[in-house]
């Protein structure tokens, strides 16, 4: 492809990979919103036992709130695409097998959303109801499971984690684990290509890359959504050409060109590689001073001061 047709193919495809950046931003910030209004704080239950109960009384929206976020992540395919074309645009050594991270990693990370969504509904259904027991479990472990079922107290909470323990889904466990690693790849990987090339500044680089990495690590559990719905919003605008002091010269030129430094955003453009720096506007003053008549500028006369006579 040209760069011609690369630039014509990003200015018409700008518009939908923004919207997409922003819906899906929001889509994030909306899943939290659900996930939050689901729970409930039951008094003398942990809360894993609390987590579950709260699951079983409002299953409806805790499984909108996975479906949001299905949403939200889907959403990721075009915004992601748009970036990995622009990348391929100007750097053809990018490997070609990170498209189908692009389009797989979305795609499982959301059915996987959904899948394990419907998974604890049916786990906290039983737990609620008390149709489980652990009759092979060790009497002399505390707490004793074979006491089980039980909702509150430390017993409570043993039972609740052996339960979700003791169920495992490998088809839901195998979809979160691989589109976990492949949207946090895709999170990292673009966005430091995408520096190298001058697509996106130092800061959106590195937002990227931690946004990548706590989303494999969940340290913090709403942290990387709020950084994701963040570092979306301003691709976003980037992608608009809506990005405060303006966008790197790399997106005009469809060139790999270094992202300004600070100190250069709202300044004179950098001369490319062949090409004569633009004098400034105070050399040209002392030039344009004589432009016009066909004569030289006149230098002023310096005034003269008058000497006062000694009396």
């Amino acid at each position: 492809m040209s760069k011609e047709a690369q630039l014509q193919w990003e200015a018409r495809w700008a518009r939908p990979a923004a919207i997409a950046a922003f819906v899906a931003a929001v889509a994030l910030l909306g899943q939290i919103v659900l996930y939050q209004a689901t729970l409930q704080n039951r008094p003398r239950v942990e809360a894993l036992p609390d987590f579950l109960l709260s699951v079983d009384a409002r299953p409806g929206l805790y499984l909108g709130s996975a479906i949001v976020q299905a949403i939200g992540a889907l959403l990721l395919l075009p915004v992601f695409l748009y970036l990995f074309r622009a990348i391929m645009g100007r750097e053809s050594a990018v490997p070609r097998w990170f498209v189908y991270l692009v389009y797989l990693g979305p795609l499982l990370f959301a059915l996987s959303a959904v899948l394990g969504a419907v998974d604890r509904i049916d786990l906290a259904q039983q737990f609620a109801d008390g149709s489980y027991s652990f009759p092979d479990a060790d009497p002399s472990d505390r707490p004793d499971l074979t006491q089980c079922p039980a909702i509150r107290g430390e017993l409570g909470d043993g039972c609740a984690e052996e339960l979700l323990g003791d169920n495992p889904n490998g088809l839901v466990f195998g979809l979160s684990f691989a589109g976990s690693i492949a949207v946090a790849f895709l999170f990292v990987m673009l966005p430091l290509r995408a520096r190298r090339v001058g697509l996106l500044s130092p800061f959106m680089s590195i937002l990227g890359v931690i946004a990548g990495v706590l989303l494999v690590l969940q340290l913090v559990p709403l942290v990387p959504v709020i950084i994701e719905a963040f570092w979306l919003g301003a691709v976003g605008l980037l992608y608009l050409d809506k990005w405060p002091g303006g966008r790197g010269p790399a997106w005009d030129s469809g060139e790999p060109e270094p992202w300004p430094s600070a100190t250069r955003i709202g300044g004179p453009t950098p001369p490319r590689e062949g090409e004569e720096p633009e004098p400034d506007e105070r050399e040209r003053e002392p030039a344009a001073l004589g432009e016009g008549d066909g004569e030289p500028a006149r230098e002023r006369p310096a005034s003269r001061k008058r000497r006062r006579k000694k009396s």
